[in-house]
């Protein structure tokens, strides 16, 4: 902001500034406290240009308000109180100037000391007091100060009459009232709070602090004091300069960019049932709600660059808060274009954008997909893929004839459905509709048990058609497992309840049942005897499903063992 802005005039004066401050503290020549009045001069000559800018802004700030009061009138109002606080702050530094040198010289010249001939222009000097002078007078800058070195008068006139600390009440509350007006902006509150310091300043040595008026006027040649009364001028503008583009800013922020505008028409769907309606918002892209477009819908031609008239029969559309509904009933199936223009007023006149758009009419329907695959398993979550062509997954939700159904994850269509007996079950889809639930459809599903597992011992291995396993390691295996090979859905569990083996025991046969999936003592002591070389047959197996209460046992395959 300000720090970014300066020109190089106004820095070089600023280098210059800090450069002839410190050689105030010394006993410097005439040569160079004459210097230091040019370089007042040239701080008044910046100011004077920040107040010509600024006023330039204000003109803008009045157009803008007179175009549209509603959305700019309130920025111009703001705009115009910072004005008014800066003006009284620089009139009171002005009139701190003009006391100072009048203390000083005994008179003062205003406006210009000397003509092009180098001779001193005798009738723009005054004796007058500042409340005495004209306002044009009062608007004069200061041309020419005498007593340059003059240590006493900045003292007495500022520091010990108090104006110096009304000075530094008012920069302060103008400083606050800025940096309410920045709010977030860390630049321009950052610029703010250095150029209108008025923290009191260190002492030498680690001394007390010393006060802001005695640090910048007690003991001060007059020529410096005039100067940094002048610097404190041209901050104030540049502080009101960087506050009212901060506004401008916000009023643009606000405004309708018609450069690069855009007319928007955006259906509620581009896909509409028959015999229902098809509806869509009509405005600008960056539309101003403090004024109303006006819409039509229909066939337009182009009659020159930028420029658009309608023809033949068309509609105007209702405006509401920018916005346009535009409402047809679809009664034929197909893709139907449709299209119109925008007309709205702008700073450079009216201007006219045109609009285009299709959408897609359907007879109704509805689509179901299983995710696996063509049947749905009795109490198993089965995935479903569900989706109704012209609405979003939101929009639609499902009921199912058998079991329970619902969603995994509505925004996508993913349903998980749950049969509870065998048989059948359909699955209907719904659609909102102008707020109402209407049917889409329905799918039937064939309902299946889920496949019976196989029997399998641990570290058993399958040679050709045989299983092969160790006798110690069958013993060591602990029992019989179900195993539900080659099935997509998870969580489904078996767990044998009963079965037989059967072995050589001791030169005979024996045959021993069991409950539950372990081996029971003695199918351990036939395993053991068993010789290598002979079988172990695992029959009458069966197995239920764990992860639900609700299906019957299964029989399974046996299972025949080689001791190796």
């Amino acid at each position: 902001m300000a720090g970014g802005n300066l020109s190089p005039r106004q820095k070089m004066i600023n280098m210059m500034y800090l450069v002839l401050t410190a050689l105030l503290a010394l006993n410097v020549s005439k040569e160079v406290l004459n210097s230091f009045f040019e370089v007042n001069t040239g701080v008044v000559r910046t100011t004077t240009n920040f107040t010509s800018k600024n006023m330039e802004s204000y003109n803008d700030f009045t157009a803008a308000a007179e175009l549209n009061p509603v959305k700019a009138g309130p920025f111009k109002d703001q705009a115009f109180a910072v004005k008014r606080e800066a003006d009284a702050i620089v009139n009171f530094i002005q009139e701190l100037k003009y006391g100072l040198v009048l203390a000083v010289d005994k008179s003062v010249f205003l406006g210009q000391y000397k003509d092009l001939d180098g001779e001193i222009i005798e009738g723009n000097e005054t004796e007058l007091i500042w409340d005495k002078l004209s306002k044009e007078q009062k608007k004069l800058p200061i041309a020419n100060l005498n007593n340059k070195e003059n240590r006493d008068m900045s003292g007495e006139t500022l520091v010990n009459t108090g104006k110096a600390s009304s000075l530094k009440q008012q920069i302060n509350s103008f400083k606050n009232n800025m940096l309410t007006i920045a709010g977030d902006n860390e630049v321009l509150a950052l610029n703010i709070k250095s150029a209108l310091d008025t923290q009191d300043k260190n002492g030498k040595g680690g001394s007390a602090k010393i006060p802001w008026e005695k640090y910048n006027f007690l003991d001060m040649p007059s020529v410096g004091a005039l100067t940094l009364l002048s610097k404190m001028q041209s901050d104030v503008r540049n502080t009101e300069a960087d506050i009212i583009k901060l506004l401008k800013e916000n009023i643009d922020a606000g405004s309708l960019k018609f450069t690069s505008a855009e007319a928007i028409q955006i259906p509620t769907s581009t896909f509409v049932l028959r015999g229902d309606s098809f509806r869509s918002q009509i405005f600008i892209s960056a539309k101003d709600t403090t004024q109303d477009p006006l819409i039509y819908v229909g066939e337009y031609d182009s009659i020159g660059p930028g420029k658009y008239e309608m023809v033949g029969d068309y509609d105007t559309i209702k405006v509401l808060n920018g916005k346009g509904i535009f409402s047809r009933r679809a009664n034929v199936t197909g893709m139907q274009n449709w299209g119109g223009l925008i007309s709205m007023k702008t700073e450079s006149g009216t201007k006219t954008y045109p609009f285009k758009g299709n959408y897609l009419v359907a007879n109704k329907t509805a689509v179901v997909s299983p995710v696996n695959m063509n049947i749905l398993y009795l109490e198993v979550d089965n995935p479903l893929q569900i989706s109704v062509p012209g609405f979003s997954a939101g929009e639609i939700t499902a009921s199912i004839s058998n079991g329970s159904i619902v969603p995994i994850k509505k925004s996508s269509g993913e349903y998980k459905a749950r049969p509870s007996k065998k048989g059948k079950a359909s699955v209907t889809l719904y659609a909102k509709i102008n707020d109402k639930r209407t049917k889409m459809g329905a799918v039937e599903f064939r309902v299946k048990e889920v496949p019976p597992p196989k029997a399998k011992v641990q570290l058993a291995k399958q040679a050709g058609g045989t299983w092969m396993i160790d006798k110690m390691q069958l013993v060591n295996s602990g029992g019989v497992l179900a195993e539900l090979k080659d099935f997509d859905f998870k969580g489904v569990r078996y767990l044998i309840t009963s079965y037989r083996l059967t072995g050589m025991y001791k030169g005979e046969q024996m045959k021993e049942d069991t409950k539950g999936p372990e081996f029971s003592p003695k199918m351990i002591n036939i395993i053991k005897n068993t010789k290598s070389g002979n079988t172990i047959t695992i029959s009458n197996i069966k197995a239920r499903r764990v992860d639900t209460k609700n299906t019957k046992e299964r029989q399974l395959d046996p299972l025949v063992l080689e001791i190796k």
